[in-house]
């Protein structure tokens, strides 16, 4: 005797996603809590049987105050809890920093010291440019001299015009 279940396989489709009504609902829980469920939706029964199993035993009773107050009140019968204060110093409250700052040293040397082959050839040519600015410098400052010279002597220097007093 073969009986077709089709009815209770839309109805799980339906619930699968989540168009049931809680009278289909009702449906099912009523059909997976009978003793003869076909095998090909035996795997649903759990589903259906366990929900109505969890309503029924988690219910909170009259006395749950009380049960809740006499924790409580265990708790606090209980050794209280001892915490024993640790000594923190200040080097050990500074050693992230540290760490920081050796990173940001060490970084730094890496850079520097990548440099160094690039620098030497700038260094020759840095050194050559000031070579050449100090003797530039050192031709302007006799240049100075020479027409400081020629003003003391009461001589006028070639290009320069008379001044009006």
């Amino acid at each position: 005797m073969t009986m077709d279940y089709t009815y209770i396989e839309q109805l799980l489709e339906r619930y699968f996603e989540c168009e049931t009504s809680l009278e289909e609902e009702q449906i099912l829980r009523a059909f997976f809590a009978q003793e003869t469920v076909p095998v090909r939706l035996l795997p649903y029964r759990q589903l259906f049987t366990e929900a109505a199993k969890s309503s029924k035993e988690e219910v909170l009773g009259a006395d749950f105050d009380a049960r809740i107050m006499a924790m409580v009140e265990a708790e606090r019968v209980q050794e209280p809890v001892r915490v024993k204060a640790r000594v923190v110093s200040i080097h050990s409250r500074l050693r992230p920093f540290y760490k920081a700052a050796a990173s940001v040293a060490i970084v730094l040397a890496i850079g520097q010291a990548a440099q160094m082959p690039y620098s030497s050839s700038t260094d020759s040519q840095e050194n050559i440019a000031n070579v050449m600015i100090r003797t530039g410098v050192q031709n302007d400052n006799n240049a100075v001299a020479q027409t400081d010279s020629t003003a003391n002597k009461g001589e006028k220097p070639a290009g320069q015009m008379p001044v009006a007093n």
